[in-house]
């Protein structure tokens, strides 16, 4: 365990002793908070962007905004640690749960117009680029899911493929949509269009391309069912 994460159990824990006096609480609360939230990098240009950390610790990341209307939400007691958070374009929106840790780096990337990430509370996250990157389009990550380090998770190609016959682009964005606790382990890829429905694994270095059922491990390029009528624990067991 870090210094950063000694320093926040055994705040938390104290404020256990604190009910009783809920103002000196809040004051040691704000005081820790900005204490802990240093060296992170601000660069915000157009009108009206927001950005709200609540009583969470965000430490050594980066908030680089271009546009109008942009909002970042991070819940009560979440870390994010050595994030960057890069945003071009106008009405996108940003949730980070309550609880939740994304550390150890990685990047969450918004392009165009009014885009969507949420995540849920209570998700640990370490070093997972997320990448939303066509207007209207969201990426959604439930509640308790595990990602580990080296994940890529688009919900776009960046670029066009065109259709000879028609002139048309044919891959446009897709929503993803990653359920309640789900568990992805590392250097795996999830790619547009893919619902991963709760208490289901997604093995290391996969490629998620389909739809993942519940209770359900896949893996390999790209993933296939290995495992049915499973459910998984952090720790263990």
């Amino acid at each position: 365990m870090n210094k950063t994460y000694q320093i926040y159990h055994w705040a938390k824990k104290a404020n256990i002793y604190l009910t009783d006096y809920p103002r000196t609480r809040d004051i040691i609360r704000k005081i820790f908070v900005k204490w802990q939230s240093t060296n992170n990098h601000t660069k915000i240009e157009g009108k009206s962007n927001k950005i709200d950390i609540n009583n969470s610790i965000v430490k050594n990341s980066s908030f680089d905004i271009n546009g109008d209307r942009n909002t970042i939400v991070i819940g009560a007691e979440a870390i994010i640690e050595n994030v960057t958070f890069y945003i071009r374009g106008c009405d996108h929106n940003i949730y980070i749960g309550k609880n939740c840790r994304f550390t150890n780096g990685g990047k969450i990337w918004i392009e165009d117009r009014n885009c969507n990430l949420s995540i849920g509370d209570n998700t640990y996250i370490v070093n997972v680029d997320i990448s939303i990157t066509e207007p209207n389009s969201s990426i959604e990550i439930g509640k308790n899911c595990l990602f580990a380090y080296s994940i890529d998770i688009r919900n776009g190609d960046s670029h066009s493929i065109i259709d000879l016959a028609s002139g048309k682009r044919i891959n446009l964005a897709q929503n993803i949509k990653i359920a309640d606790h789900v568990w992805i382990g590392a250097y795996s890829k999830i790619l547009k269009g893919v619902t991963i429905n709760q208490d289901s694994v997604v093995g290391i270095a996969s490629v998620v391309t389909q739809d993942v059922s519940s209770n359900t491990v896949v893996a390999g390029i790209p993933a296939k069912v290995i495992k049915e009528n499973i459910t998984w624990d952090s720790e263990r067991i």
